[in-house]
């Protein structure tokens, strides 16, 4: 896989860490350094943990499937770029969330989809991507907690619709190729 398509897959995923982020940094007055600390080891950590499961679930499985495994990348990848368009529509909370249960909770949530993007890999014979999706999400998240007062309430559910049509494009291109 070539490193542009890498990241924009980390960007994709990152968009729902990204949007929680734009609305801790809106809501955040202090320390909000400590806060995109926070949420970016987080979010990182857990943007590099799922896709590195879903990838060696895969793995177990890829000969059994490999003849459909594109096809499978593509309906996963599809599911999951239309699931994060429709999430741009709804309207987000924002509360501080700064607890270690809140944090893990969060970590859990932002990345199901990532888990789902390392299996479809798998399944599709691509390359391992988690290390730097979770960098990416690092970045995106304390970037997002950082510009959240100014650009929070503009970019908070677009986020959402960028990630999701990456995703579907990609899965399209995992169909055809």
């Amino acid at each position: 896989m070539y490193f542009i398509e890498t990241i924009l897959i980390g960007i994709s995923l990152a968009m729902d860490a990204f949007a929680i982020c734009l609305c801790q940094g809106l809501t955040t007055k202090e320390n909000k350094e400590i806060l995109a600390l926070k949420l970016g080891i987080t979010f990182g950590a857990f943007q590099a943990i799922m896709p590195w499961l879903g990838y060696s679930v895969g793995n177990i499985f890829s000969s059994k499937v490999s003849t459909y495994g594109n096809i499978l990348a593509f309906i996963i990848l599809l599911l999951i770029g239309i699931n994060m368009i429709k999430e741009g529509k709804e309207e987000e909370k924002c509360e501080v969330l700064i607890g270690l249960k809140a944090l893990l909770g969060l970590g859990i949530a932002t990345s199901i989809d990532a888990l789902a993007v390392g299996l479809s890999f798998a399944m599709n014979g691509q390359e391992k991507i988690y290390l730097s999706v979770g960098i990416v999400t690092f970045i995106i998240s304390v970037i997002g907690t950082n510009l959240g007062s100014k650009v929070g309430e503009l970019l908070g559910s677009k986020a959402h619709y960028f990630g999701g049509i990456v995703l579907i494009l990609i899965g399209v291109k995992s169909l055809i190729g």
